[in-house]
């Protein structure tokens, strides 16, 4: 997988080798879960590239070439320094997919760059919640020991054996997904519901995510929502990335006025 930094918190993913370059009168912008990275997603950004002609992933604080710098203090700040490197380095309409923290500040991130001018055609949340359903504990959170952790990251399947067994590697997921599970905890949306489209997606059998909190999304939004669920857990898409590109793919001419809504038994629309 072949990534190239623009900002230090935005990447190009790039395509074949060789392919000519097209005017980005689309551009689709993903962001990771928590503890994630540009480089932890590759499944998202294989299939979700055809969507658009330039493809945008989003690298955090805390990981990769950015590993020596501090966590970001909120994630309204997140969305403030990234909508600003998006808005910069970005022309024509955009897609902004998310999953799990990343639906969050996906969320964030459109509320930003509508209000700045540009036109975000879809904003997909991808097993995440609305912070309406938040459980999570700050101090519960800071009080979690490794084992705890560990045992997460391992109920999750967040992260390889490989990091699991290797103590350097592990200290640093376990620094990722601490400082970015404190950024949900502490989160508070935007008041204001999203004027452009959502579409939600999350796994059928995501032991924490329910189809309760997937439509609870539809209430943030004064455009169409339109809520799926396909097979898997909290990563599903590791499995079913073609069918969630294959999704946006599909509501891409809907929003545009070309075609009609796909609907099927785990999908329902509100519009």
């Amino acid at each position: 997988m072949a990534l190239e930094p623009i900002t230090r918190g935005l990447w190009r993913y790039c395509g074949v080798a060789g392919e000519p370059s097209r005017p980005a009168t689309r551009t689709v912008v993903v962001a990771p879960y928590g503890g994630g990275s540009a480089y932890s997603i590759p499944e998202l950004l294989r299939h979700v590239a055809p969507t658009a002609h330039e493809t945008l992933v989003l690298q955090y604080p805390g990981r990769g070439p950015r590993i020596g710098e501090q966590p970001t203090a909120s994630l309204h700040d997140l969305a403030d320094q990234l909508a600003q490197d998006i808005d910069q380095h970005t022309v024509g309409n955009l897609v902004l997919l998310g999953h799990s923290l990343g639906g969050l500040l996906c969320f964030e991130l459109a509320h930003r760059l509508t209000r700045s001018g540009r036109h975000v055609e879809l904003v997909v949340i991808s097993s995440a919640q609305p912070t309406a359903f938040k459980t999570l504990c700050a101090d519960e959170i800071e009080s979690r020991g490794v084992e705890q952790w560990v045992a997460v990251l391992r109920e999750e399947n967040a992260v390889t054996e490989e990091i699991l067994d290797d103590p350097e590697m592990l200290r640093l997921a376990v620094q990722a997904i601490r400082s970015d599970t404190l950024l949900v905890a502490r989160h508070v949306e935007s008041p204001q519901p999203l004027p452009c489209p959502m579409l939600i997606v999350g796994g059928d059998a995501d032991p924490d995510i329910t189809p309760e909190h997937l439509r609870g999304w539809e209430n943030l939004t004064l455009g169409p929502a339109t809520t799926s669920l396909l097979p898997g857990d909290h990563f599903y898409y590791r499995d079913r990335a073609a069918e969630l590109g294959d999704l946006i793919r599909q509501q891409l001419p809907l929003l545009c006025g070309t075609g009609s809504a796909p609907m099927g038994p785990t999908q329902g629309e509100r519009g």
